[in-house]
């Protein structure tokens, strides 16, 4: 299977990374994104020449593992593939929570949480699951703590990043923020607190942080709370 996704099928590049990182260390994983990735793939283009010959490739890879992986319990059952899935997603999880708690966010810290969030969206496959708000808040949290520590986003070039949609039904996570720093507007304008500011600061810390991860949603929604803290003055 050839690794260069074409450009028109951009949005699975993650899947197909993750994938390929797992084909040996867990082939559960390997086979559930490879088969996620292609039913994105179908609804992005199934038309163009490019986006053909890649699809035949996806297509015929995961056939080939699907009969190597026939004794396999989590290919042929959605509700244990489900549990496997959780499961790998959890340990990430709980691997970038506890390094996170230690102040030690790094790559490796990153890479964990935006895996764990990839797989989250192939549990979209078998519906509902309850890893859907822990791991996608945990996204929208490790975002302002990179900005807040200063990691350049740039450089983390083996980071796994989650595309700008998915094919699920994710809905962006909301960090709440304390509105009794935001003036009445009925009031008398004065100039902004020290706290109404800091609160602005970190919410366009989160805003510009999730640029850089093409989060389109998480931009929008960071933007807007810090400017809630700012236009009634």
């Amino acid at each position: 299977m050839s690794t260069k996704v074409p450009a028109s099928l951009k949005p699975i590049s993650h899947y197909i990374k993750i994938a390929n990182e797992n084909a040996n260390r867990d082939p559960v994983v390997y086979y559930w994104c490879l088969f996620y990735a292609v039913q994105c793939a179908m609804q992005l283009d199934k038309n163009s020449p490019e986006a053909l010959q890649f699809l035949t490739g996806l297509l015929g890879t995961l056939e080939s593992v699907k009969k190597q992986l026939s004794g396999t319990e989590a290919i042929n059952n959605e509700i244990i593939a489900q549990a496997h899935l959780e499961s790998f997603a959890l340990k990430l999880f709980d691997f970038a929570d506890a390094k996170e708690k230690a102040g030690q966010i790094d790559k490796s810290v990153v890479h964990a949480f935006y895996t764990a969030g990839h797989v989250m969206d192939v549990l979209s496959l078998f519906g509902e699951h309850s890893l859907k708000n822990l791991l996608y808040t945990s996204k929208t949290f490790v975002l302002g703590n990179l900005a807040e520590h200063n990691h350049p986003n740039s450089s983390m070039e083996n980071t796994s990043i989650p595309p700008t949609h998915t094919f699920g039904e994710r809905k962006s996570a909301e960090i709440g923020y304390n509105t009794s720093l935001i003036q009445d507007p009925s009031g008398s304008k004065q100039k902004p607190t020290v706290e109404a500011f800091n609160e602005a600061r970190k919410f366009t810390k989160y805003a510009l942080s999730a640029i850089d991860y093409e989060d389109t949603n998480a931009v929008v929604d960071n933007l807007k709370k810090a400017l809630a803290f700012m236009e009634n003055f």
